[in-house]
């Protein structure tokens, strides 16, 4: 049976706010509803793998990841206890996932059949509402991700990426990943990347070192979105 404070997890989910102790025990112990325990650096699903499950990180630290042409493996996404996955490929046509899951830590991950999903919505409208939302929301997501890489210029992305991080933090930007992956996230090559960051050092707009970015004129950062 699943611990107490995983399931207190589950019920602070909009999917499930609205399901009792009675509601939550009965999805738990369905033979279709699977909890799955994974060691650091194991792979949950790899690249092209078929999208079965709706997938919820029960404890843990996952990784989405991709390797870019020269062979690297970037880190695309990380998600930790409470973050889904696998929902907006599940009732695809191409229910296949493009990138590999991992862990970068020692992981519990709940996996809910496409079957159960399907009756749930069909038995409980706040589940559907909620799952409709989950949808839109990652939809509106990836389409403002498509729009900041097809329609801003390199100096915009890194811009725009820097305020965002700004506006949350301070003026030192602690970067948690390295360029070759800050180049992928922003569909951009790294030595674009690169001269630009030479190119807003030399305006003065910020200054950087390898593990950080020092952010020196606020407004200028700001006009350059």
């Amino acid at each position: 049976m699943i611990k107490s404070d995983y399931k207190c997890l589950l019920v602070n989910l909009p999917l499930f706010e609205n399901f009792n102790q009675n509601d939550l025990d009965l999805l738990l112990n369905s033979k279709d509803v699977k909890i799955a325990s994974y060691s650091k650096d194991e792979i949950i699903f790899m690249e092209d793998d078929i999208c079965l499950n709706l997938s919820i990180i029960l404890k843990g630290n996952v990784e989405i990841q991709k390797v870019d042409p020269s062979g690297k493996l970037l880190s695309v996404a990380s998600l930790k206890a409470g973050d889904i996955f696998g929902e907006n490929l599940l009732f695809g046509d191409r229910n296949i996932y493009p990138m590999t899951v991992a862990t970068k830590s020692e992981s519990l991950v709940l996996h809910i059949s496409k079957d159960v999903v399907a009756v749930l919505c069909q038995q409980n409208l706040e589940f559907l509402y909620s799952f409709l939302n989950l949808l839109s929301n990652k939809a509106i997501a990836l389409s403002s991700k498509i729009k900041q890489v097809t329609l801003k210029t390199i100096r915009q992305k890194i811009c725009e990426f820097l305020y965002s991080e700004y506006s949350h933090s301070n003026n030192k930007i602690s970067l948690k990943m390295s360029k070759q992956e800050w180049a992928y996230n922003l569909g951009v090559q790294r030595p674009s990347l690169s001269r630009e960051l030479i190119k807003l050092k030399e305006d003065g707009i910020i200054d950087y070192e390898k593990d950080y970015v020092l952010i020196l004129n606020v407004q200028a950062l700001k006009e350059n979105i």
